[in-house]
């Protein structure tokens, strides 16, 4: 009597935790499909779902979000002094515009004004803000300046502030990092999935990075 010997082995037997770890795959997918559909998902939930260090560095990532979003309120000086400095010219180019656009000559004489505006302003820039890493972060493009040696001499040239309603706002600047409460806890998911996908280790997340850049953030503020 011959007896049939399985050599192949039962990997579930050998490995315990892969079921364990298919299962937790799924819930972090029903989740994610429930934060995609606009559904509110308990941080309580979701704490279930990351484990610890997954829903540390969510947490991380929330207050860091917090932050940015106090930022608007407490405005550097540099940066309102920018704001008025920019509105008082564009405000002298969009006159010197409609009158050229009317015939009228003095629209010559008011453009000439209004490029000595914008000349002082680039002034500033260059002089108060380039350069500070702090500051330029309130801006919603690089403070790189464009032909020669200047912004211009006119409104399209010059950076706006991140917060502004302007059309000319690129979306830029700090607001570039600004998500949702939604959107930082389908991240958070999504790193999780991600780690439970990859066949390398898990790597050991640190959260250091994250909390240096809310530091200096609240370093910015109360300069």
């Amino acid at each position: 009597m011959s007896l049939a010997i399985n050599l192949t082995p039962d990997l579930a037997t050998r490995n315990p935790s892969m079921k364990s770890k298919e299962k937790r795959i799924d819930k972090l997918k029903q989740v994610l499909e429930r934060l995609s559909r606009g559904e509110i998902v308990q941080n309580r939930q979701l704490k279930t779902v990351l484990g610890t260090e997954g829903y540390a560095r969510y947490f991380s990532d929330c207050e860091y979000q917090k932050h940015l979003r106090a930022m608007p309120k407490d405005k550097p000086d540099e940066i309102i002094e920018y704001e008025q400095l920019l509105k008082a010219a564009t405000f002298a180019y969009s006159k010197a515009d409609y009158k050229s656009q009317k015939g009228h000559r003095s629209a010559k004489k008011m453009f000439g004004a209004s490029d000595t505006q914008f000349e002082r302003l680039s002034e500033y820039l260059s002089e108060n803000i380039m350069g500070h890493a702090e500051l330029e972060a309130w801006f919603d493009r690089s403070l790189t300046k464009g032909n020669g040696d200047s912004f211009g001499v006119g409104p399209d040239g010059f950076p706006q502030i991140v917060i502004s309603k302007s059309l000319k706002n690129t979306g830029g600047g700090y607001s570039h990092y600004m998500r949702t409460i939604r959107e930082v806890k389908m991240d958070a998911v999504n790193a999780a999935l991600l780690e439970l996908s990859t066949s390398e280790p898990e790597a050991v997340v640190d959260t250091t990075d994250q909390m240096a850049r809310i530091k200096r953030l609240k370093k910015l503020s109360s300069d």
